[in-house]
């Protein structure tokens, strides 16, 4: 049987509607939508009292038996910012899809002259200025975009593998441009300390498109070899041939191949036909394993060597 406060409450067409409009947002919903469902303080105070409502900010509820999910707080987060600022950090990096973020803390970053604002989650501040252009809206939540989360990961203390993996899938995913990414982070942190020279550092090797991109380009530096031209692509008039690891200059084409390469017939009819049309063009194609570059590093740079003497 009901509860009589429960049966009243199903009488309430603006519990219904509110529930509707929380429905689209993780199940939360702002003081100001429900003002203009004539949700007034008064009811709202009510609803709280009956369990039919939970506070979860200074301006935002959630619908009591929705999922109390990473979004739902990141939706209200965004919410009771206002134009404060925007959910930034990890909690970004996981909206935009980048590798390795899986953590239900909520971040934000706000303005300077907002830093004191009332939140129950981790805020960070910049004085840089912070504009709509910075944000997108991913699952109906506004947060800072893959390139400006980057910039400010030093103000959330990511570590060396947090801060790889945000620009290495953030390359990958053609979410930022790795010269405009490593022009803003070198002129932004220049001299910098602590977590701003780690971003430099990540910086570094950054531009492939996996780890396992990241560890060859770590041996290409260490040896003292040319730094190549990563992802190039070659084209026969509107048909792609072949887009490569990386490409060295005189004409040497590289590619690193990790555990899922060659996973099945096809797979490798079309690697030996970009091998093919490679080589037709006059370029020499040669390939190092994951395990080659992993276990025999001195093994890859001597034929590295070899290749670019060969050529030269």
């Amino acid at each position: 049987m009901l509860h009589p406060w429960l049966i009243l409450a199903s009488m309430d067409i603006r519990h219904a509607q509110a529930a509707a409009v929380a429905s689209n947002q993780h199940g939360a919903i702002s003081i100001k939508q429900l003002d203009a469902l004539g949700v007034d303080a008064s009811l709202r105070y009510k609803w709280v009292k009956r369990g039919l409502l939970e506070r979860l900010g200074p301006q935002t509820y959630a619908i009591t038996g929705t999922v109390d999910t990473w979004r739902r707080g990141a939706w209200a987060a965004m919410t009771d910012l206002g134009d404060a600022g925007y959910v930034a950090g990890r909690t970004a990096a996981r909206l935009n899809g980048l590798d390795g973020f899986c953590g239900d803390d909520i971040e934000v970053l706000v303005k300077r002259k907002q830093r004191g604002i009332r939140s129950a989650h981790t805020v960070a501040s910049t004085a840089l200025p912070l504009t709509l252009a910075d944000s997108i809206v991913i699952d109906g939540i506004r947060c800072l975009k893959a390139e400006r989360l980057i910039l400010d990961s030093p103000l959330f203390g990511f570590d060396r593998a947090e801060t790889e993996n945000a620009i290495d899938s953030a390359i990958r995913l053609r979410l930022v441009s790795e010269q405009r990414l490593r022009t803003k982070v070198i002129s932004r942190h220049r001299g910098a300390i602590n977590g701003g020279r780690m971003l430099l550092d990540a910086l570094v090797d950054a531009g492939g498109e996996s780890r396992l991109e990241r560890w060859f380009l770590t041996l290409v530096r260490t040896a003292g070899l040319p730094r190549p031209q990563l992802q190039r692509t070659w084209r026969h008039g509107s048909r792609t041939i072949a887009r490569v690891d990386a490409f060295f200059p005189g004409g040497l084409v590289v590619e690193v191949a990790g555990h899922g390469t060659h996973s099945n017939r096809r797979d490798v009819q079309r690697d030996q036909q970009r091998r093919t049309e490679l080589t037709l063009r006059g370029l020499r194609v040669i390939t190092f394993t994951y395990d080659d570059i992993r276990d025999r590093p001195d093994w890859v740079i001597a034929r590295l060597r070899e290749a670019i003497a060969l050529l030269a």
